[in-house]
Parts: C-alpha cells; structure tokens; sequence
C-alpha cells in the first residue's frame, strides 16, 4: 500500500509540475507582452459570469496563486486519471 501511496503522490507532483509551467508561460507572456509594454498595473480583477461574483487580487504573485488554485481545482483529478491510465498502459507492456 505504500508503493501505491508514493507512485499516486509522484504523479500528483509531476501533474502540479505541468499546471505551474503552463502558468509560468502565461505569466511571462502577461509580464513580457502586456505588463511592461502597456502599464505596470497589478492589480486584477476576477469577475464571474453576468458579472456575478467579483474578487480582486493585487500582484501577479498573488495572481498566479489564483490561477494555479482554479486550473488544479479543475484539472488535477483528471490529470491524475489519466496519468495513472498511461502508466498502467506501460507496464503491461513490459
């Protein structure tokens, strides 16, 4: 039960890995194309839909960490699934 343990924890970690690299991309591309280029602001806005729920975070720090929160809160499971299907997949080959 521990191999299951540590082998369902690395992929929960290699899956982290992949959501904070589409982030840093994304967050470069702001700070690169957009931050710099036009204004400095840091100060960011969520809205919901129809203008429903409304939250503000300031800095691009604070920013990531909302960003990280919804893509894994969204994705991570997913991930997890599909990732442990794939590792599956490669050991009934060997």
């Amino acid at each position: 039960m521990k191999d299951t343990n540590a082998i369902e924890k690395a992929l929960k970690e290699k899956c982290q890995k992949e959501i904070n690299k589409v982030i840093d991309v994304f967050m470069n591309e702001l700070e690169v194309k957009i931050r710099s280029k036009y204004n400095n602001n840091n100060y960011y806005d969520f809205q919901g839909p129809n203008n429903s729920e409304r939250f503000h975070v300031m800095g691009t720090e604070k920013m990531r960490n909302v960003l990280y929160r919804m893509i894994s809160n969204a994705h991570i499971e997913s991930m997890i699934a599909v990732k442990s299907k794939e590792l599956i997949k490669k050991l009934e080959l060997i």
